[in-house]
């Protein structure tokens, strides 16, 4: 019964938005505040349905959290969690803040910040994709799809990292590309690159985004070498610092005792758990163990990780090897949810659950966007007026490099979810050419 009144429910927003967008009589404001409200109230709902508690590394951040209330900074030194990997340093100071201000309901405050900063990604998609496709009507579908998108519902409940960065790297973006259209003064570029590094430090992945913004202006920017050079120092170099500072100002402060981008554990036990064929590149046991096998020594971890990576590149079979990573991607990407559901409803009682929904329950959206994607991947090259959304192609390239190497986890594409849904336009586009709509979509459309 349930999965038919998700369906059913689902429908009814996705016909609702259709229609919202599409009226001639609701003006562009009422629309994109429609939307936004049917965001808000998907997002409401959910917190409302599930009485979800900080799990597995999020109870281990909360409680270092509460910790650092008590002077008590053990977790960031030595082999502490923190500090094996610091790059969750920002969020558990973001954590002791709230704990701070709010003693009683620290954990609904931080659910419904969550909320708020998913209304503005829903915003920022909107703006986003209206300067990629010079569309109203496409960045309004941008913004529908991005209301409903089942992974940015379900994880408004979770106490994750990813719910604070994406808004950053979507603000990053959007004054990236209003530069490269030369909508904005170059020195815009400054306040990009500091952005980014403002949600790398909540989600540490924004080297992706970085290096994605430099393959755009080497192959689509028409400026001289030099002038390149110029432009890619200016977001690089504001990036670089603020990650610097921060990082600086917590050793020296004696918060932290090693640097936010390195800690006590090499980053490669990572890649050593995305190898492990017998647990389809998850976290698994046997190699997380390697830390205790070798007393945390960093230097005998790093070393033999390397060989046991090596040892597993070379003597699978190829077509084991292929088939693994073949695999291994499909199953990153396959979740409509990411995971969200799993981690919201993690660890909870019956009655802590109001309406109990199954990560199915919200994989036919997901689907469509899926589909979307490939109709526009398709038809790309007879439509090449909108050379910004090589750089969304780019970025999907680069997260799915990441994930392919790095161990398998349903969250780890949320941070790239947005670029899914920009992504997708790309299809809708196609079907309204293919339904002879096209000079509604681009004449008078912006």
């Amino acid at each position: 019964m349930e999965n038919y009144i998700s369906a059913g429910v689902f429908l009814f927003i996705i016909i609702s938005e259709i229609f919202i967008i599409t009226c001639k009589k609701i003006n562009k404001n009422a629309k994109l505040i429609s939307i936004l409200l049917i965001g808000f109230v998907l997002r409401l709902l959910w917190l409302l349905n599930v009485k979800s508690v900080p799990v597995s590394d999020f109870e281990i951040m909360y409680e270092g959290a509460h910790q650092l209330l008590k002077v008590n900074t053990s977790i960031f030194h030595g082999t502490g969690y923190i500090a094996r990997f610091p790059h969750l340093t920002i969020m558990v100071l973001y954590m002791a803040l709230i704990i701070k201000i709010f003693p009683n309901n620290n954990l609904m405050i931080m659910k419904l910040i969550n909320l708020i900063l998913g209304l503005v990604t829903i915003y920022f998609v909107y703006k986003l994709a209206k300067e990629i496709f010079n569309s109203q009507k496409l960045a309004l579908y941008g913004a529908g799809i991005a209301s409903i998108f089942p992974a940015f519902v379900t994880y408004v409940g979770v106490y994750c990292t990813e719910n604070l960065a994406i808004p950053f790297y979507l603000a990053s973006i959007y004054l990236f590309i209003m530069v490269m259209k030369n909508k904005l003064n170059k020195n815009y570029l400054i306040l990009s690159g500091a952005i980014l590094s403002v949600g790398n430090l909540f989600r540490m992945v924004a080297l992706i985004m970085l290096v994605a913004y430099t393959a755009y202006i080497i192959l689509y920017d028409n400026d001289k070498i030099l002038e390149k050079i110029k432009t890619i120092l200016l977001y690089s170099i504001p990036y670089a610092l603020v990650l610097i500072i921060v990082s600086a100002s917590l050793q020296f402060s004696k918060i932290t005792e090693f640097p936010l981008w390195n800690g006590s554990e090499p980053k490669i036990t990572n890649i050593l758990k995305g190898t492990n064929i017998e647990n389809d590149g998850r976290w698994n046991e046997e190699d997380a163990k390697i830390v205790d096998k070798y007393n945390y020594d960093y230097e005998k971890i790093e070393e033999a990780s390397k060989e046991i990576i090596k040892e597993r590149l070379t003597t699978i079979p190829p077509l084991k090897l292929l088939k693994f990573y073949f695999t291994k991607y499909f199953t990153q990407w396959s979740s409509g949810d990411f995971s969200g559901v799993y981690w919201s409803k993690l660890n909870l009682e019956d009655e802590d659950i109001i309406f109990d929904l199954e990560a199915t329950n919200f994989q036919f959206p997901y689907v469509v966007v899926v589909v979307l994607i490939f109709l526009g991947l398709i038809n790309r090259k007879k439509y090449s007026e909108c050379v910004e959304i090589n750089l969304i192609y780019i970025i999907i390239c680069g997260y799915g490099l990441m994930n392919l190497i790095t161990e398998t986890q349903g969250r780890y594409s949320l941070i790239a979810a947005w670029v899914l849904i920009i992504a997708s336009l790309e299809g809708i586009r196609y079907i309204y050419r293919k339904s002879k709509k096209e000079k509604h979509l681009y004449v008078g459309d912006n």
